[in-house]
């Protein structure tokens, strides 16, 4: 994408989800400005390499940015150790109030104001500032630190048990090894169900989940990051993402696991692409 003088360039991810160091090195010219990456991905959970590319970033000169949104209270995050200049993130993804977050920018960096007409917040953006948000957002962040372990041990159990009783379920996939995920997120495909279909079943149950899958749409577009790791075709629309809280439950965590696998025999039983294709379908496509 090039707008304004500005050329973007986005880097593939190998088939656990996740950027290549050498293949970013190679990516970055003399007219590389910046390189701004995950600090972990909003779908699979999966985590970057961050200090690692800090220091690739250092090497060559280049500012470095990570969207950390996904990470904070899930992972430790030390702006110093990862050596970023900048790091932004969201209040409500660590139970902070909505419509706040945050941007960290390293001292002796400059950024150009994003809204001018006052010194507020040093000139970078004028306007009355949402105290109370910012105080919210600042008690959370509290909050989910001090609940890190919780988070690696009790969360991380609980993703693990539905994760591994889901994966029982024949014809599905997870994205990722669950060490180099966070704790609390599960993305998964199951073959011959449309996404869009599941939330369905799963929201009339209560149950919460998100898709990339934008099947509401005439482009019926498959979830790119399964597209991005090479998945098939027939599952990269049928990709279905779950998220735990430390407010989550084993009790929840059963009723979910349950709901979800009638939810799968109910779906496959009415799939054209799964209950009736006939045995030679695939070997032919």
């Amino acid at each position: 994408m090039e707008s304004l003088g500005v050329k973007v360039t986005y880097l593939p991810v190998n088939n656990d989800g996740i950027i290549e160091i050498d293949t970013l090195e190679k990516s970055i010219t003399e007219d590389t400005a910046l390189v701004s990456i995950m600090w972990a991905n909003n779908e699979t959970g999966m985590i970057f390499p961050i200090e690692e590319i800090g220091k690739i970033c250092k090497k060559h000169d280049v500012l470095f940015h990570t969207d950390a949104t996904q990470a904070i209270g899930k992972v430790p995050v030390d702006v110093i150790k990862a050596g970023v200049d900048f790091l932004s993130f969201s209040a409500h993804k660590f139970h902070g109030p909505k419509g706040v977050g945050g941007l960290y920018i390293k001292k002796g960096r400059v950024l150009p104001s994003l809204l001018s007409g006052g010194e507020q917040m040093d000139g970078l953006r004028s306007g009355t500032l949402n105290v109370p948000g910012i105080v919210g957002m600042g008690k959370a962040m509290e909050l989910a630190v001090l609940n890190l372990d919780f988070e690696k041990n009790s969360v991380m159990k609980l993703r693990d048990k539905l994760e591994d009783e889901l994966l029982k379920i024949p014809d599905t996939f997870v994205v990722g090894t669950k060490k180099q995920r966070t704790p609390n997120t599960i993305l998964i495909s199951v073959k011959g169900i449309e996404g869009e279909a599941m939330l369905w079943d799963l929201n009339k149950a209560g149950i919460a989940a998100s898709t990339g899958s934008a099947c509401a749409s005439e482009a019926l577009e498959s979830n790119p990051v399964m597209e991005a790791i090479g998945a098939e075709a027939d599952l990269a629309h049928t990709a279905l993402r779950l998220s735990l809280s430390r407010f989550t439950t084993e009790e929840e965590i059963d009723y979910t696991i349950d709901i979800i696998n009638k939810a799968v025999k109910r779906l496959r039983e009415i799939s054209s692409t799964f209950s009736y294709a006939p045995d030679w379908h695939e070997s032919k496509l």
